[in-house]
């Protein structure tokens, strides 16, 4: 029997462990910023939230049988209610949605100012933009329709 003299190799050199190691940490280091853009993400959840916000006006304007009021700003959005359902001013309510950051300084926010009747109808038909989404609230149903 003869036996071979010569180092079995079955694993892989330092130098291509180190080589593979070097391209996946380039590799990452470029598309990761690619793949996770974080303004995609702010502008998704801030949609979701007047989305949502918007829809908790309408029902409260009908489980109440008071109007309220949604005003849009750049930077963000509030709802009111007047105190007695008939007269008076409108008192700020957005504390009271179970969400209410309403703080969006990096989404832009078409500005805008209606109300929802104790019927749930929007004084009137509104398209709101949440930075590149957008949905509309109908006038004659006060239908939120958001994709």
């Amino acid at each position: 029997m003869k036996k071979d003299n010569a180092l079995s190799t079955g694993g892989f050199t330092l130098v291509e462990l180190i080589t593979v190691i070097l391209l996946l940490g380039i590799l990452s280091a470029i598309a990761t910023p690619r793949l996770f853009n974080l303004n995609d993400y702010q502008t998704r959840a801030a949609y979701d939230e007047v989305v949502g916000a918007v829809r908790y006006a309408q029902k409260l304007a009908v489980a109440s049988g008071c109007p309220v009021r949604v005003q849009l700003a750049a930077g963000g959005y509030s709802l009111q209610q007047r105190a007695d359902c008939d007269d008076g001013i409108f008192a700020d309510i957005s504390a009271d949605h179970p969400v209410s950051s309403s703080n969006f300084d990096s989404v832009a926010l078409s500005p805008t100012d209606f109300t929802f009747d104790a019927m749930g109808r929007s004084s009137k038909e509104v398209d709101i933009d949440v930075g590149d989404l957008s949905f509309t609230v109908v006038a004659d149903t006060g239908y939120v329709d958001a994709p």
